[in-house]
Order: structure tokens, then C-alpha cells, then sequence
């Protein structure tokens, strides 16, 4: 650099010398100027080996190390689906639950049946008259039964009528009658079937009108209990459906 200053001073010398020793300086117009000043300029920068041509080196600027690089895309977020106005109102109302109907079962009490309603014989009429108890019960010499240590056989006596003017079959063992007694609001205790000609729950046969049957249903009950008896309460289940009975 320093040898381009020097060379640059001498120019300059040189063009004094050159324009007379001893005159004094034209003065240059300012254009005039503006020409020997480019023209100096001009002879420098050819003799620069740092510089490249013209007055002054114009460095392409680098070219970006990528040409804009794209932005990344923007993450989508999931468009938020809005339901219709209508449609919204909808939801927002309590959902109504839809209640099943009750079966008329359970609609309404269960109903107590008198013994002749609930075993629904035509022209038979089964009306309770009383009850005894026993260790032992016996039917002449073709049948005996006792019961268990600590309780006693019940027995409840039946009258079973026909009431019509003509004869009338009664076939209770076809039903298969089931039945089941409680004492003084006690659990019940189901009946005992039996091969007694008099058993209710086996009875088959045809009654003339008039004919009066006694018959009997038995069961077997704590002997605590029998001792003091305030309340009978009797079902009856035909044919998987349960009847309260009337006994009277």
C-alpha cells in the first residue's frame, strides 16, 4: 500500500513539473478538476493489484446461504368444527330418559285371593275351618308320620265343597299347588306333600253336587312357635305366580 501511496505522490509531482516550474498554477475550473482527479484516480487503480478494474471494486454481497428459506409451515391446528346453531340448542338441553312402564304387577298390590278364587276350580268352593297340631299323625294303619326333634305337624283342615247343581271335576294335583305358611310373622315354612287320601294338594276326583270333602294341608313348625299362635298368613304358588290367601 505504501508503495502505491509513493507511486500516486510522484505522479502528482510529475504533473507539476510537467506544467512549468517557475509559472504559476492555472487554476482549474471545477469540472477541469473533477477530470484530473478521476484521471489520477483511475491511473492507481490500474497499477493496484489489491483492486480490481474501475475506481472502485464493487464486491458482489454473498449470496444468502439460503435463498429465503421457506418458513416452516405453520403446524395446522384442527379446525374447530362448530355444530349448527339448532343442533347445538339440542345438546345443550338435559337429555330426557325415556321411563319404561311398570308391568301391571307392580303397578298395583298384590291382591290376597280367598282359597276358592286362588285354586279356581269350577263349582268348587275351599273355605279354611281350623288348624291342630300333633307329633304324630296317623291314617289307619297305612300311614304314619312324625316330626322333628324340637317342632310339631300343623295341620290345616279344608272343607272343599261343590256348590254347583251338578257334578264337578277337581283335579288339584294336576295344578301342583305349592303352599306356604307363616306363623306369628314368622318366615314360612312350605308345605309337607304327602300320599294321605285327604291331602288338598294331591286330590283328584269328581264331587256330586252338595258332596263336602274334608281335607287337610300340612306343614311342620317349631314347637316354640305352635305353643302360642296369633296369626296365620298362607300363599299359594301356581304355576310360578304367588297368591296371598284369605283364610276364612
Amino acid at each position: 500500500m505504501r508503495d502505491i501511496i509513493k507511486m500516486g505522490t510522484a505522479l502528482v509531482a510529475a504533473a507539476i513539473f510537467f506544467a512549468g516550474c517557475g509559472d504559476p498554477l492555472v487554476p482549474l475550473t471545477e469540472d477541469e478538476e473533477s477530470i484530473v482527479v478521476n484521471y489520477s484516480a483511475g491511473i492507481l487503480a490500474k497499477h493496484n493489484s489489491f483492486q480490481q478494474e474501475g475506481m472502485t471494486a464493487i464486491y458482489p454481497e454473498e449470496e444468502e446461504e439460503l435463498d429465503e428459506t421457506e418458513e416452516p409451515a405453520e403446524t395446522q391446528e384442527p379446525e374447530e368444527t362448530t355444530e349448527p346453531e339448532e343442533e347445538k340448542k339440542d345438546n345443550d338441553k338435559p337429555q330426557e330418559t325415556e321411563e319404561k312402564p311398570e308391568d301391571a304387577s307392580t303397578q298395583e298390590e298384590t291382591k290376597a285371593l280367598t282359597l276358592t278364587e286362588a285354586l279356581n276350580v269350577p263349582g268348587i268352593e275351599f273355605s279354611y275351618h281350623d288348624f291342630s297340631t300333633a307329633v304324630n299323625y296317623k291314617q289307619g294303619d297305612a300311614f304314619s308320620l312324625d316330626a322333628t326333634d324340637g317342632n310339631v305337624l300343623l295341620m290345616l283342615n279344608i272343607n272343599m265343597t261343590n256348590t254347583g247343581s251338578k257334578a264337578a271335576e277337581c283335579d288339584l294335583l294336576a295344578k301342583q299347588p305349592t303352599f306356604t305358611l307363616s306363623l306369628n310373622g314368622e318366615a314360612g315354612v312350605p308345605n309337607k306333600m304327602t300320599m294321605l287320601t285327604n291331602d288338598l294338594c294331591t286330590y283328584q276326583g269328581t264331587m256330586d253336587p252338595g258332596q263336602t270333602e274334608a281335607m287337610i294341608l300340612m306343614f311342620e313348625v317349631p314347637e316354640q312357635v305352635a305353643e302360642n299362635i296369633s296369626a296365620l298368613q298362607m300363599s299359594v304358588q301356581i304355576n310360578g305366580k304367588d297368591t296371598e290367601i284369605i283364610l276364612k
